[in-house]
This record gives C-alpha cells, structure tokens and sequence, in this order.
C-alpha cells in the first residue's frame, strides 16, 4: 500500500513538461475557482445582512416620522410662544412712568379728533412681576374718531389693555356725538432689565385702523334693504300705494307684513329688477333674463295697484 503512492509520484515526475504545466493550470484554476465561490458566498451574504438592515431602518424611520412631525410642531410651537413673550416683555420694558401715559393718550385724543372731559388716574397696584397702572377715561367724539382713538391706544408700544368700558349717545352734544366711559389699565415691568432688541417686530405691533366704521345707535343704511329686496322673487311684492314730494314719486311695495318705499333705479327681484317707472297706480321694471341662443335679454313687467298679478 506505501507503494502506491511512491508510484503515482514516480509516473507524475516521468510527465513531459507541457503535461506537468497543463496540470498545474488546472489545480490553479479549480483553486482560484473554489476561493472565488467562498468570496462570492461571503459577499452575497453581506449584501443580504446589509439588505435586511436597510429594510429595518426604512420600518423604523416610517414608525418614527409621526413623532417626528409632532416634534417639529411642537418646537415651532414653542418658538412662537417664545417670541410672543419676548415681545410682551419687550413692551413691558418700553412702558414709562405715568407722565408719559398720559401725554400719549392726550396725544391719542388731539390726533382723532376726540375730546377728553375726564382722565381720573387711579393709585398704581404692585404685583410680583409687574406695576398696573389704571386710569379711568370719559372721552366723547363721534363713532368713527372713537374707534380711532381706542385702536391708537392700542397701538401704542406700551402694553395697555381696556378693562371695562360704557358707550353712550349724547344727544345734546348732537345725533353723532357719543360720549365713551372706559377703564384702562397700563403696565410696565418692575424688574430693572433692558427691553430685547426686536426691530423687526415693532413694526408688526401696529394694527390697521378701518377706513369705515357705523355706529351701532344709528339705523342700518338703506343699502342693505335694497340688497335683501333683490334676493326675493318678484311675484312676492304688492303695489299697495304711492306717494308724490316734490314732484319725484314713490312706490309702496309690501312683501308679507312689510312695506318698502321704492323709487325709480332701485333694484328687486332675483332677475336684476330695475324700477324704471312709477305711476299712481302701477310700477314699471325691467328685468334681464338669459335666453338659450339669444343672451341676456331685457323683459318688461307690471306690478299694479291692489292687485299681486303681473301683465307683461
């Protein structure tokens, strides 16, 4: 048996050499193929390892987005809450001594026209943080430089916040004339700290006055009559009468219990109903109505007096 293996070593050294290369190429190969399968196995392995942990994080990232999209609004949140204190302090730090309060609402009361009758200053009330100042105010002026005068105070840089307030109509200073009772109280912080710096939003504490303001003790304007008259069908309305001043006519229309004085030009009905002649005993109105193939067209129609029928 020992022999053996001394023959097959014997009978390779008597191979020619180009046999013996061949051999050895083949040994070579079947080596570098059999490491290259292990080096394959291996990376294939590493792909699939790499593979589930890319899902893994994938799974985890989509679990953890919501709370990250909670995190993110909460810090916004947070930063919102944090500039409205910084400017809250900061109009704390800008409120003076009581002088200058009230040289500004002097102020306030020149610029809109408004008349200050009684400005009664109320002894300061100390808190933890913070010194109230009330002052309680009459003021009289019409409705429209009342509201420009409460909307200046409250665009002033100093925090000043109304408590209680009493509008009342003051017939003998005139029908527009309105006397204003309010309480305001003004604060200004006690700690000795210098206001932030927030040019940027000085700006933006101001707030737009309304150009047009009505005062509540006045009736409301004929505009929105004559827009509530345009919402109802024309069969609904009913010539009830008519009346002649100074050669300019009227007509009496009554929808249910109600009576409305219409003259010519004003509009009703929901097909834009236009007065255009009134008489004793009939009212004249054009309506325009869209007509397939012909475009709006203009149709003439008759209310009569005592009577709900339409001739047209």
């Amino acid at each position: 048996m020992s022999g053996l293996p001394r023959l097959s070593w014997q009978r390779l050294a008597s191979v020619s050499g180009p046999r013996k290369a061949g051999l050895l190429a083949v040994c070579l190969v079947l080596m570098l193929g059999l490491a290259f399968v292990f080096h394959l196995r291996s990376l294939f392995l590493a792909i699939e390892i790499q593979g589930e942990q890319a899902q893994r994080l994938r799974l985890e990232l989509a679990e953890k987005a919501p709370e990250a999209q909670q995190r993110a609004a909460g810090h916004a949140r947070l930063m919102a809450a944090q500039l409205s204190l910084e400017v809250e302090y900061w109009r704390l730090a800008a409120g003076g001594e009581l002088a200058g309060l009230v040289e500004d609402i002097a102020y306030q009361g020149q610029s809109h026209g408004v008349f200050v009758e009684q400005m009664e200053l109320i002894p300061e009330v100390l808190h933890d943080h913070h010194i109230e100042m009330p002052i309680q105010l009459r003021v009289r002026g019409t409705y429209a430089a009342l509201s420009g005068f409460s909307q200046g105070l409250a665009q002033l840089p100093r925090l000043i916040i109304p408590k209680e307030f009493d509008l009342i109509p003051t017939e003998e200073q005139g029908p527009a004339s309105l006397q204003l009772q309010v309480r305001i109280s003004a604060y200004r912080s006690r700690e000795q700290r210098t206001a932030p710096t927030l040019p940027e939003l000085a700006p933006a504490l101001a707030r737009p006055v309304p150009g047009v303001v009505r005062s509540p003790f006045e009736p409301a304007p004929l505009t929105q009559q004559r827009q509530y008259l345009e919402t109802l069908p024309l069969d609904q309305f009913e010539m009830i009468g008519s009346l002649a001043r100074r050669q300019v006519r009227h007509a009496l229309l009554r929808v249910g219990r109600v009576v409305h004085r219409l003259q010519v030009g004003d509009r009703l009905g929901r097909d834009n109903g236009r007065v255009t002649v009134i008489e004793e005993h009939k009212v004249e109105i054009a309506e325009k109505i869209f007509v397939p193939d012909q475009g709006w067209v203009e149709r003439q129609r008759t209310l009569r007096l005592k009577s709900s029928a339409l001739a047209g």
